[in-house]
């Protein structure tokens, strides 16, 4: 038997190269699907207490894009595609709905008034701060602050509204339908395991009987990718990644594993041999902390990045806010879990019974506040770990170098000899 080796975000670091430009200037444009393409390569992961219609907005809004998770019925899930299709895709509710009355009077500033000026926002409202919160106003500034870079645009289709994908099972075409009618762009097919003849077998069916984009998985391997890619018709993108999410047990569990990078790897060597890498975007799934392993992700081949640990503490996701101990904390849990699971409502192979084991667990995460806050450290991350790529754009790192560490080298790059 021969053992294969994998590695993972933490054994391996991008080898720095001569930056062509200054990393304020990176560009992190970059195709999600065939026919989507948005200014900030990440997307929000169809979870239950992650993406419903608040945080899809926030998400094309700042320029990623959210995907609606499916643990609803159908009409549910179809109506938060119209919400997030009704919205305004910029931020001006930001600077014109503030009721001064409503204000908590023991919580302004009371410095000197400010003024953000037309110069600064795109909807040309004028704005005292100094009636304004403190949150609030930090809110805005971080917003003005990736606006000002020009490189963060809304995320928009062909008639000016806000790009939003639906997550759907292999098995339920009549949903994929309902979404397509409902204005949903691209649709993700949500599933642990997609290599498997029923279900690649569904998918091919179901891919008939839409026109907008589908991408697919998740799946690990080289041979899954080529499967779908040489069996499925429509396929616009590939979801990489099988059990290295924060709240996914699959690993433990079921004894299964490719951790992301390496099944970006294989996934790209699969693309490659097709000779599709770069028309068929990767999107890895699974494992992203912040913008260190986006950016290795991206290096290894992936086109985009998807998380849902990133954005379950903020305010616009779905999960609920409790306090433990005077701290505040988010809800979060893997769509495997137990209590997603008894939700369950959409068709899928966790619901029937050749499969009911719980491959995800339920638990907290620290309170982050808006999801504006998470997405700025996203993007000047990337911009930052692009540069030291010796990238300018997505395309070309590419190109880059990642280079395996010893367990003494991966001790030495975290902060260390500190008393904290």
């Amino acid at each position: 038997m021969r053992i294969i080796e994998y590695i993972t975000f933490d054994d391996v670091v991008i080898v720095p190269r001569k930056a062509p430009v200054d990393p304020q200037y990176v560009v992190l444009e970059s195709n999600i699907t065939r026919n989507h393409r948005i200014s900030v390569p990440i997307l929000s992961s169809p979870m239950d207490t992650v993406t419903e219609q608040d945080l899809a907005i926030e998400m094309s809004r700042l320029g990623g894009v959210g995907v609606v998770h499916r643990n609803m019925s159908k009409s549910e899930q179809a109506d938060m595609i119209r919400s997030v299709k009704n919205a305004s895709p910029d931020f001006k509710y930001l600077f014109n709905t503030i009721n001064i009355n409503e204000l908590d009077k023991s919580n302004l500033r009371s410095d000197k008034p400010l003024i953000i000026t037309s110069d600064d926002t795109p909807t040309g409202v004028y704005v005292p701060t100094n009636i304004l919160s403190p949150a609030l106003i930090e809110k805005i500034d971080l917003v003005l602050r990736l606006l000002r870079t020009g490189l963060v645009k809304p995320s928009l289709d062909n008639n000016g509204k806000l790009l939003v994908g639906a997550a759907i099972s292999p098995f339920d075409s009549k949903r994929a339908e309902a979404l397509e009618k409902a204005g949903a762009d691209f649709l993700v097919t949500d599933i642990a395991h997609l290599h498997n003849i029923e279900a690649l077998s569904a998918l091919g069916k179901l891919a008939k009987k839409v026109s907008i984009d589908i991408v697919a998985g998740n799946v690990g391997t080289r041979e899954a990718a080529l499967d779908i890619l040489t069996t499925v018709e429509n396929v616009s993108g590939l979801r990489i990644g099988i059990s290295s999410g924060s709240i996914c047990s699959t690993g433990v569990v079921a004894g299964a594993s490719v951790p992301t990078l390496t099944a970006v790897m294989n996934a790209r060597e699969a693309l490659e041999e097709l000779g599709l890498f770069g028309r068929i975007p990767i999107i890895a799934d699974g494992g992203i902390r912040g913008p260190g392993e986006a950016a290795k992700a991206i290096v290894a081949g992936a086109s985009a990045v998807m998380s849902g640990r990133l954005f379950a503490g903020t305010d616009e996701a779905s999960s609920l806010l409790v306090r433990v101990g005077g701290k505040l904390y988010k809800t979060y849990r893997g769509m495997a879990s137990a209590g997603a699971m008894k939700r369950r409502h959409a068709a899928d192979r966790y619901s029937r019974p050749s499969k009911q084991l719980e491959e995800g667990v339920e638990g907290l995460v620290p309170y982050e506040g808006p999801l504006v806050k998470v997405m700025s450290r996203m993007f000047f991350g990337l911009q930052a770990s692009l540069g030291y790529a010796g990238a300018s754009r997505i395309e070309e790192a590419w190109n880059g170098i990642l280079a395996r560490v010893s367990p003494l080298g991966a001790k030495e790059i975290n902060p260390h000899d500190l008393v904290k």
